[in-house]
């Protein structure tokens, strides 16, 4: 037994040394060294998914590489070209690999070549850790199923029906759901990120954000909002670790749910006013329809004037005179219905 656990303990720390001295997870300092590894990183992934990389390319940039990885092969002045071919040569590759990004690449790559443990719940740490996240919380529900205080009756009581340790158990046990649906949620949204190579970083964090909300929501969805709600429809047939584990999946559906009971909350308040937006649309219309009886009414007058003015043997100049005049009538008086500029056009 104790030489088994040596055995073990000796092949973990020859995999940890191996891992720190591997490949390094951020890009090198400085320009060149981040061009370079980047350029590598992105040659490699599209002559591996079998994109369409010009030869010439892949020629140059090991012309860059060997001459970037001999030391005193190039002095000050050959700088600048070298740091113009390689700004070229990552251009050209990060336009071929889109919508793969050169940061994100590089990130997998790194990880792929260097060792780690547990390399096999994902290929990045964050994604490692959102597996592992989604294992807990799936062995917690498992393990709080199994207590013989948590039972459908027990769930169906609530936090105001309930207490003591059966309201313990029974809410760790919606919590665990919400917490399962969240980091499914998210487990899912950043492996589609990966899968096409365009994840980034920045955003590790907004993924801790989202498993709080996924918790809050979840237990907000159950507990919180009145079970009327969920009383038609086809969530009727839904039980609470359900609804709970769905409130966790998606915390943005059960904020817009809460935005909607505080618009209606708001317009018990301030009163309907569709009726009053009702009115005075009606009292537009008939303003509208006045004034276009009268304009008509205008508009054939003045036909009727000019056509006797032709028959009373009118000259052609003051018949067009008179038509020049009825056109710039018309024109004003559109001018002078259409509604004037608002302020905020301005």
């Amino acid at each position: 037994m104790n030489v088994w656990i040596k055995t073990l303990a000796g092949a973990l720390r020859r995999r940890l040394t191996a891992a720190r001295s591997g490949v390094p997870r951020l890009p090198p300092p400085g320009i060149l060294p981040q061009l370079l590894a980047e350029c590598e990183a992105m040659a490699r992934y599209a002559l591996e998914h079998g994109l369409a990389v010009p030869p010439e390319l892949i020629a140059r940039l090991s012309v860059l590489v060997s001459v970037g990885s001999a030391e005193g092969a190039a002095g000050d002045s050959d700088i600048e070209p070298r740091a113009h071919e390689l700004a070229v040569t990552h251009r050209r590759l990060a336009q071929l690999i889109r919508p793969a990004t050169p940061q994100a690449v590089f990130l997998l790559d790194a990880e792929r070549r260097r060792p780690h443990w547990a390399i096999f719940l994902g290929p990045l740490p964050l994604v490692r850790a959102l597996t592992a996240t989604s294992l807990v919380f799936l062995f917690l529900v498992v393990a709080t199923a199994l207590s013989s205080k948590v039972s459908a009756d027990n769930v169906r009581l609530g936090f105001l029906d309930s207490s003591g340790s059966v309201l313990l158990w029974n809410a760790l046990f919606l919590l665990f759901c919400a917490g399962l649906g969240a980091s499914f949620s998210s487990l899912f949204q950043v492996h589609r990120y990966v899968a096409d190579a365009s994840y980034d970083p920045k955003y590790d964090a907004s993924y801790g954000a989202r498993m709080i909300l996924g918790l809050i929501a979840g237990l907000i969805l159950v507990e919180v909002l009145p079970p009327d709600l969920f009383e038609t429809g086809s969530m009727r047939s839904f039980g609470k670790p359900t609804l709970a584990m769905l409130g966790g999946f998606s915390a943005t559906a059960v904020y817009r749910l809460l935005q909607r009971l505080v618009d209606a909350m708001e317009t018990l308040v301030r009163g309907d006013t569709s009726a009053q937006a009702q009115a005075s649309l009606e009292v537009q219309r008939a303003s509208n329809d006045t004034e276009r009886m009268r304009w008509q009414g205008e508009l054939a007058a003045q036909l009727m004037a000019l056509q006797q003015s032709i028959e009373a043997g009118t000259p052609p100049a003051a018949v067009q005179q008179r038509l020049a005049e009825f056109a710039r009538a018309m024109l004003q008086v559109e001018a002078a219905r259409l509604p004037p500029p608002s302020a905020s056009s301005d």
